[in-house]
């Protein structure tokens, strides 16, 4: 073999290479950017949650900005199945007044593990 074939070879791997990297990277760079968005929705209304159960009031007016948010900008199914969740939060404690029982408490802290589990 001369050295001008291997040569070839070589620029001909690393184009197909540069090809392979042109149409896939825009691809996983979304799947990461979605997977941080996920993440911090996911993170806000877990906070936001917890912060509503034990009675702060500012913390249901962000809980609704947050699932307001976060529904206009759905990315996918499982950001729309955290908003689900959240909103069924933010509804118990809309019914309760901001004074959640211990019932009511439960199924929040059920909702809040949901959310970690998506």
């Amino acid at each position: 073999m001369h050295s001008g074939e291997i040569a070839e070879w070589v620029a001909a791997i690393a184009e197909a290479s540069s090809v392979v990297v042109a149409l896939f990277l825009p691809y996983y760079n979304q799947h990461v950017e979605n997977k941080r968005k996920l993440r911090n929705v996911k993170m806000l209304i877990h906070r936001m949650g917890k912060r509503a159960m034990n009675g702060d009031e500012d913390a249901m007016e962000h809980l609704q900005a947050i699932l307001t948010t976060a529904y206009l900008k759905n990315m996918n199914s499982k950001t729309e199945d955290v908003i689900n969740d959240g909103q069924q939060i933010l509804d118990i404690m809309n019914i309760s007044e901001g004074k959640p029982n211990a019932e009511q408490k439960g199924q929040i802290k059920k909702l809040l593990r949901e959310i970690d589990e998506i």
